[in-house]
């Protein structure tokens, strides 16, 4: 057994993967763990997702055929078309996660922690526990903000509309958790691809720290001084290499970062499509529920107690799931952007060290050779190449979501 390594059922996992066990713990409970187990059967996991997806299934077209008949009477047409499209689409995306689980689970997602794993060990890394507590504050904000919107909602619900209406739509909260656990995964993955770009510029700026500097004259300081501009709020996890780093650990940071491309491809090739679907998935629920908020507001869409300063609950707790949906993508494109930053501040780094440093003969080229790398080859995370997850993403979504708003709102009586 390595030093590191984290015993489980009999077989051995390394630090990466044991980094995401919280989050794959709940992930277990809906069939949607990348299962690296090599003790269990194929036959045995596809019949757990099977499993899962028949319950889900049937509770939720028992719900669908619940409202149909006792409830969308009461409704506007126009959040009678949203809210059944949302049922249908919640478990598509739900029966499409279960099967990118298991088509790309055990053995390729095996392979793809053994990666992680030998680059540590030419970095050195030491930063499993950092990720393992990012990972952790993140699910326990996405799970608190979960509960409040979904508990609050259900009792506005309640209140203005009676007691059984909320039980029936308690489906939708159970998908909305499924999402939110479909990108936890994602920003999981994130970020174990933003703490190793984080040790190689780590590296990199001890390499610039330890290079002869030009002769420059006035901007000496300036240029000696530097490490104020790649400072971090937190203290980044440090390598344990204190020497300078010579032209063949720059050459195998080379190598470090090409594997590293290989792994975004895998990443995206396992989360890309899943995500796209659970992004329109999210835009759906925004759509359907500002527009239900803006319809109680004003008064289109009646309640139990139409007058009442009860009436007026469901709109404000639905907005309350808005601005949750708005937080799961927000916090997925964010983790993103953080992991790009990483590769331009080891770009910008090895700018100042070839300009205003003196680099020998032999680590010169190597640096420059990992710079065209980081330039050719940027890591880019995607939606099956529709879309690349950053913050020009949030524009688009905010301005689908007030367009389709304003549509069924001015359309749709």
């Amino acid at each position: 057994m390595k030093v590191g390594d984290v015993p489980n059922n009999g077989y051995l996992i390394n630090n990466s993967y044991a980094s995401m066990i919280p989050l794959i713990w709940i992930l277990k409970i809906f069939a949607l763990n990348g299962n690296v187990d090599p003790t269990r059967s194929k036959s045995s996991i596809l019949f757990k997702s099977v499993c899962a997806m028949l319950v889900l299934g049937s509770v939720s077209f028992y719900c669908l055929a619940y409202k149909i008949s006792n409830i969308y009477y009461k409704l506007d047409l126009s959040i009678r078309l949203t809210d059944s499209a949302q049922i249908i689409a919640d478990y598509c995306q739900y029966a499409m996660d279960l099967y990118f689980v298991y088509r790309y689970g055990r053995h390729m997602y095996m392979e793809y922690f053994k990666q992680y794993e030998k680059m540590d060990n030419f970095l050195d890394t030491n930063c499993y526990p950092a990720m393992k507590r990012k990972l952790i504050k993140i699910m326990t904000y996405f799970t608190i903000i979960w509960f409040l919107s979904s508990f609050s909602d259900m009792g506005a619900w309640a209140v203005t509309f009676g007691w059984w209406i909320p039980f029936v739509h308690v489906i939708s909260y159970v998908f909305l958790y499924i999402k939110m656990l479909t990108t936890l995964d994602l920003i999981a993955n994130v970020i174990q691809i933003e703490a190793r770009l984080r040790m190689m510029s780590n590296l990199v700026q001890n390499c610039y720290t330890c290079t002869e500097i030009c002769p420059i004259g006035m901007l000496a300081d300036s240029v000696r001084n530097k490490n104020w501009l790649y400072c971090e709020d937190e203290r980044p996890p440090q390598s344990s290499k204190v020497r300078p780093v010579d032209n063949y650990e720059i050459k195998r940071l080379c190598k470090c970062y090409l594997l590293l491309t290989e792994q975004v491809m895998f990443i995206n090739k396992m989360y890309g499509f899943r995500v796209l679907l659970n992004t329109l998935n999210l835009l759906l629920d925004m759509v359907k529920i500002l527009n239900l908020a803006i319809r109680i507001t004003i008064g289109t869409q009646k309640t139990l107690y139409n007058g009442d300063n009860y009436n007026y609950l469901p709109g404000f707790t639905g907005l309350m799931r808005f601005v949750t949906c708005c937080t799961i993508i927000i916090t997925l494109v964010d983790q993103c952007e953080q992991t790009y930053r990483q590769r331009e501040r080891i770009i910008n780094v090895i700018d100042h060290l070839l300009l205003n440093k003196r680099p020998d003969e032999d680590l010169k080229p190597a640096i420059m050779d990992l710079r065209t790398l980081l330039q050719d080859r940027p890591i880019s995370f995607n939606m099956s190449n529709f879309f690349s997850l950053n913050y020009s993403l949030l524009v688009s979504i905010a301005s689908v979501v007030v367009t389709y708003t304003i549509i069924l709102l001015q359309s749709v009586n």
